[in-house]
């Protein structure tokens, strides 16, 4: 109908309208999520194992809300997916695994290597709040087996749910085959890892695939169409460059910094900060630093800078070339700010910040972290105004 293609544009430009998420209505869900595992649980001898392994694990109110939301608290859908899911994590990870939380220490070091090689990441979040999935085939590790690469994949999408915030917005996925990120091995294990995905009790709020050949169109496009109607809507194609590619995400409100290319080349992709988030994982999980440091280094991989965004580097000038467009507006409109009255410079201050988001850029400085790295901020708006007011004081006392 109108109404639920309406719906649809409205959940893939996050857009949506907020789920409810009150007590009572959860508690309403949960028990109609026991109604409908108590008649189809026959069907699952998996799922009737880890109950009897630990029933306060299976029966946990926390996870079994965590699929309620995934579904958009469709009850039926999640007791389905949850019997598939116990399937499923016993054939990854065996009996002996299938009532704990996975950690790095469950995967093995051919698990281990296939999660360092950067083919999945945790790219930040859009600008709904919406976790970001990247995928970029092309860098899938040639020694890692399928198996090892749906173990990794488990334990990275599994992940980001540690979080009520993300059960909630949910997550976008973008599988990224431009340029050098085209899967070499073919498409091999595409359809596997597809499947896997759709048990993860995530939202799939959208999923968007960035080609620029034909062939890798027509090969993902033959694994869509193997997949539920739900997820066909949800998901966008875009073909293109690199640079047409980013400019396609903004619009759906995706900074282009969820691409980590490498400051020196941006045609390189950079697996540092994804490095950074595994280390923290692995001190976080052994007690060796709070939750807090991970979210922190998930948070920098956010923040890479483009060639859109006004870079503040202390006192010196830089020539990215949203730097080099923000000056020429405000040289532009200097004159106009210096004979104008106080509401005619707020609205000068506020059309340079609407030209700089629209060309999908923004205003960063840089800073020294804990570690002593250079990390990229983004400013708040206060300060931005106060940054904008200050170079149109700057350019026009230069004159």
């Amino acid at each position: 109908t109108f109404e639920e293609r309406q719906e649809q544009q409205d959940i893939l430009h996050g857009v949506e309208a907020k789920i409810a998420d009150e007590a009572g209505f959860i508690e309403a869900s949960l028990q109609e999520l026991d109604d409908h595992l108590r008649t189809t649980k026959t069907s699952s001898i998996v799922y009737e194992m880890a109950r009897g392994m630990d029933p306060g694990y299976v029966n946990a109110r926390a996870f079994r809300v965590m699929f309620l939301r995934g579904t958009r608290y469709d009850a039926e859908a999640a007791a389905e997916q949850m019997l598939k899911f116990f399937e499923m994590k016993h054939q990854l990870f065996g009996k002996s695994k299938l009532v704990k939380d996975i950690t790095l220490d469950d995967l093995d070091e051919n698990d281990i290597a296939c999660l360092k090689s950067g083919c999945i990441q945790l790219a930040g979040k859009d600008r709904s709040g919406r976790q970001i999935i990247l995928n970029l085939p092309g860098l899938r590790d040639d020694n890692c087996t399928l198996q090892n690469e749906l173990r990794m994949r488990y334990y990275i999408r599994m992940s980001p749910l540690e979080s009520e915030e993300t059960q909630i917005m949910g997550c976008v996925s973008i599988m990224y085959t431009v340029g050098d990120m085209k899967d070499k091995f073919g498409g091999s294990g595409y359809y596997e890892n597809a499947k896997s995905a759709t048990l993860i009790p995530d939202y799939k709020a959208a999923l968007h695939i960035c080609t620029d050949e034909i062939g890798e169109h027509l090969r993902h496009y033959s694994v869509i169409t193997a997949t539920s109607m739900k997820l066909r809507a949800k998901c966008r194609f875009h073909y293109g460059s690199q640079t047409e590619c980013l400019y396609h995400m903004s619009t759906y409100g995706i900074p282009p910094s969820f691409l980590p290319v490498d400051s020196s080349n941006k045609t390189q992709i950079s697996i540092q900060s994804h490095l950074k988030w595994v280390e923290s994982r692995f001190k976080m999980e052994r007690n060796e630093s709070p939750l807090s440091s991970a979210i922190a280094v998930l948070t920098k991989q956010l923040i890479t800078p483009t060639e859109n965004d006004v870079l503040i580097i202390g006192g010196n000038r830089s020539n990215n070339e949203g730097n080099k467009r923000f000056r020429a507006l405000v040289k532009d409109l200097s004159k106009a700010y210096k004979t104008g009255s106080k509401e005619s410079r707020k609205d000068l201050v506020d059309r340079v910040m609407h030209s700089v988001d629209e060309s999908g850029g923004r205003f960063l400085k840089q800073h020294i972290d804990d570690c002593r790295d250079r990390v990229w901020r983004e400013l708040p708006k206060d300060q931005i105004r106060k940054t904008v007011a200050q170079a149109f004081r700057n350019s026009y006392r230069r004159k």
